[in-house]
């Protein structure tokens, strides 16, 4: 009850706010098409009935289509509503030609800050992290050329997997002096999937009631420019908490930082993941950290980071355990930007990985081109 209120509460605040508006409501269609080329390569795989061997290469095709919508009141509130649809793969499943909503919401922003009500990543938006470029390297799309069967698909937040999960949330303006600002942020799902269908029942495994919270801060002390960013994310498991019922309530947290300097920017992450997506007995630890350094000149970036994780990923093929002792991923990118909005991006990712008690590892790497037009 106390979460709904918080989220009416809000919305009265900005109601009273809120006047005619001055303008016609603005809208703006955007998006982008990228194609990616991909040489790949895992020592471990599985093969179902009918497959007779592993690929090294394929090409692939993403897509973006945004609409937003965008209106002022006379007294400086603004408000708008923002669609994305895309073609991502662990959206459409195995359907090659199809189209999924991936993010919409409503917001409204004023001097209280800005409410944000719908399908969104929420308040782990404000976390940073290793900076990356172009396909994004170990928090990137490379996951698309690797076997989830085979290979945990490890993000520097842990947290990726219910982002777009319906939600309310809530930053606050940016506190503070001209040099050093704070901003906070938290999110309420009710529901760990995304809503276009109402939850009527409460299902035997999965998440509900989960909050997420971070605060950023940002410094200037010339010439180096700073963000430190901690969070806390909580949930509760769905079920009678059993030994294959995978979603025991967790209390996660992390700290993220990232420094610039003269086109550089230095940064990492931490993040301990509790009891994410474990069942009775599963006690080992679950974190993931980051580390890496990015550049940026003229019409080119480049990035280099490196991933190191562990945790228990119960959807891993074969008689190994389900607990990842290790895993290791480097990442090297490079875009160059031709004209305004047409990019291309070389991406390495070079992986390991290590299961309890497995006799080998997972060892391999994704090469991707992309050329890619935002519009």
């Amino acid at each position: 009850m106390r979460h709904f209120l918080l989220a009416t509460t809000a919305l009265v605040a900005f109601a009273g706010a809120a006047q005619a508006a001055e303008a016609p409501i603005q809208v703006t269609l955007g998006g982008n098409v990228d194609f990616r080329a991909a040489l790949f390569h895992e020592s471990e795989k599985v093969m179902a009935e009918g497959e007779t061997g592993r690929r090294g290469s394929d090409f692939l095709s993403a897509f973006e289509l945004t609409l937003a919508a965008e209106g002022k009141a006379t007294n400086g509130v603004t408000y708008g509503a923002f669609v994305l649809l895309d073609n991502e793969q662990s959206l459409i499943g195995t359907d090659e030609h199809g189209v999924a909503m991936d993010q919409a919401y409503v917001w409204v922003s004023s001097a209280y800050g800005k409410i944000i009500l719908g399908d969104e990543h929420g308040a782990s938006d404000l976390f940073v992290m290793a900076p990356t470029v172009g396909e994004g390297q170990i928090d990137g799309t490379y996951t698309n050329f690797t076997d989830a069967q085979t290979l945990a698909e490890f993000q520097p937040t842990y947290l990726n997997a219910a982002e777009n999960s319906s939600k309310v949330t809530y930053y606050t303006p940016k506190v503070g002096t001209a040099t050093q600002k704070v901003q906070a942020g938290v999110s309420f799902a009710p529901e760990e999937a995304q809503g276009t269908v109402a939850s009527l029942y409460d299902g035997t495994t999965g998440y509900k009631n989960q909050i997420e919270g971070t605060l950023q801060y940002t410094g200037t002390f010339n010439p180096v420019s700073v963000a430190v960013s901690p969070m806390i994310a909580i949930g509760e498991g769905k079920g009678t908490k059993t030994i294959s019922n995978y979603s025991r309530d967790y209390t996660a947290w992390g700290l993220g930082a990232q420094a610039l300097y003269a086109g550089f920017t230095f940064g990492g992450s931490y993040v301990d993941a509790g009891h994410k997506g474990t069942a009775p007995g599963q006690e080992l630890n679950q974190d993931v950290w980051t580390i890496g350094l990015g550049y940026e000149f003229d019409k080119v970036s480049l990035a280099a980071n490196y991933m190191d994780g562990e945790g228990y990923y119960n959807g891993l093929a074969g008689a190994d355990s389900d607990y990842v002792d290790s895993f290791d991923a480097v990442g090297l990118g490079a875009t160059y930007t031709w004209f305004p909005g047409l990019t291309t991006a070389a991406d390495a990712v070079f992986f390991d990985q290590a299961r309890k008690d497995a006799t080998a590892d997972n060892e391999g790497h994704v090469l991707m081109l992309s050329q890619k037009m935002s519009f």
